[in-house]
């Protein structure tokens, strides 16, 4: 089985509304995320996908999306104080914690990758010493 990872950086704000601590604030980090596809053979060009597909793949269901956004779980104290802002908000159906933004990023992969192709694993850096990963 071959594998490929690209490796991809945006900048998110978040908050996380249910934790008590510094984390219920507003505040950003500069996500790196690590993204590994593997397929069972290689296609006529010699490649299991070109990079330059899976980058078009990524930047338009994750990074464009969520890129200089505020992620938001959708709720009640957070659509009434975040909810007529003027800012790009992405809102989340649970907390936007790194282990909960993998899940909905590998369900929007999943969704657009060729079919011989198959996500093995997401690793989404929120500080230089801290990961969370998805692995199928």
């Amino acid at each position: 089985m071959l594998s490929i990872t690209k490796i991809f950086t945006f900048e998110t704000a978040h908050r996380i509304s249910s934790y008590l601590g510094a984390c219920q604030h507003i505040h950003g980090h500069s996500y790196k995320l690590h993204v590994t596809i593997t397929g069972e053979e290689v296609g006529e060009d010699d490649m299991l996908l070109d990079f330059k597909i899976l980058k078009q793949i990524v930047k338009d269901v994750i990074v464009d999306p969520i890129d200089h956004a505020i992620m938001l779980k959708r709720n009640e104290v957070n659509e009434r104080d975040f909810g007529k802002m003027e800012e790009k908000i992405f809102w989340m159906a649970s907390e936007p914690t790194a282990e909960r933004m993998l899940e909905w990023m590998a369900n929007q992969l999943q969704q657009k990758l060729p079919n011989q192709i198959h996500l093995k694993r997401l690793r989404l850096f929120e500080t230089e010493n801290s990961f969370a990963e998805w692995e199928k």
